[in-house]
C-alpha cells in the first residue's frame, strides 16, 4: 500500500486482519497535526504493516519515535523516480479545457495553483487565495477540483477576477508540465509541494501544518496562512537551491523498494 489515503488504510486492515503480509511505503510520515485527516490513516497504517519503506530520513526519524525502526528501511521517493521518468513526456504546451467550455493554451508565463482541501474551500479562505492569485504579474493556472467548481466559478464572476485561467482537472503528464513550467507554484497538496521541489520552483503552501519538513529550507517552501496578504508576503520570498542537497533519494527508489519485498518474499 502507498501513501496515506482512505483506500490505504482500508487495504491495510483488510490484509491484518486476514494475516496478509503489508508493505507500506511512503512510511514514516507525520504531520503532528490530528486535524489532518490523512495523519490517523498514516499513523494506523504504519502499526499494522509488515514493512515498512520510507522516503525520507524524516519519516525513518518518525518510524524510531514509534519503536517501529525494526520494520523501517530508507528507499527513497518513488514520485521522485516518476518525475524524472516522466517530467518531458509531454513535448510543448497543451490546451487547457476552462470550465466554461472554451479552450485555451497555457500561457507562455504563468502561476500554478492547487486548492481541494476543505479547510481552503470555503468562501471566505478561497476568496482569499483568489484575491492573492488575482494581483500577480502573469496569469494562474487552476485546474479546479471538482468540490470546488460552483464556489470557484461564482468568486471569479462576482469579484471580476480575470487573471485565474479556472480550467478543468488536468492529467499527470499535463500537471508535469505546469508544474516544471510555472514560474511559481501555490497549493495545498503534498505531492506537489514535493514536485515543486523536484523541479526547483518556489512553493507557497496554504496549510497549518507542514507536510514534508525537507521542502521546507532556504524559502523553497513557505507555509501560509489562507490570507492574500500572506500569500504574497510567502510568494515574494526569495529561494535558494542547493544542487547537492537530495533528501528524496536518487531516482531509483521503486529498485530498491522491489528488491525489500524480493528479500522479504524469500
Amino acid at each position: 500500500v502507498y501513501g496515506d489515503t482512505n483506500s490505504t488504510l482500508a487495504a491495510a486492515l483488510a490484509a491484518a486482519k486476514i494475516h496478509i503480509p503489508i508493505c507500506h511505503v511512503e512510511a514514516g510520515c507525520r504531520t503532528r497535526s490530528m486535524a489532518n485527516p490523512e495523519e490517523i490513516n498514516r499513523i494506523c497504517t504504519d502499526h499494522v504493516s509488515t514493512l515498512l519503506l520510507a522516503s525520507t530520513q524524516s519519516g525513518m526519524d518518525c518510524m524510531a519515535q514509534e519503536g517501529l525502526s525494526s520494520r523501517g528501511h530508507l528507499v527513497g521517493d518513488p514520485m521522485y523516480d516518476a518525475f524524472l521518468q516522466y517530467s518531458h513526456a509531454l513535448k510543448g504546451s497543451f490546451l487547457l479545457e476552462q470550465l466554461d467550455g472554451a479552450k485555451c493554451v497555457v500561457p507562455e508565463d504563468f502561476y500554478y495553483l492547487t486548492c481541494h482541501r476543505e479547510e481552503n474551500t470555503n468562501d471566505t479562505s478561497l476568496l482569499e487565495i483568489f484575491k492573492a492569485m488575482d494581483s500577480l504579474d502573469a496569469p494562474v493556472v487552476y485546474p479546479v477540483h471538482p468540490r470546488n467548481k460552483a464556489r470557484a466559478k461564482r468568486l471569479c464572476t462576482e469579484k471580476r477576477f480575470e487573471n485565474i485561467i479556472l480550467a478543468e482537472p488536468v492529467g499527470y503528464l499535463e500537471s508535469l508540465y505546469l508544474v516544471n513550467h510555472a514560474k511559481k507554484i501555490v497549493t495545498d497538496s503534498g505531492g506537489l509541494q514535493r514536485e515543486a521541489f523536484f523541479a526547483e520552483k518556489k512553493c507557497v503552501t496554504v496549510l497549518d501544518f507542514v507536510c514534508w519538513p525537507e521542502t521546507m529550507i532556504n524559502g523553497r517552501n513557505v507555509l501560509s496562512k489562507p490570507k492574500a496578504e500572506a500569500i504574497l508576503s510567502a510568494l515574494g520570498e526569495e529561494q535558494r537551491v542547493d544542487p547537492d542537497y537530495k533528501p528524496f533519494g536518487d531516482g531509483h527508489s521503486a529498485r530498491k523498494i522491489v528488491e525489500y519485498l524480493e528479500v522479504y518474499g524469500g
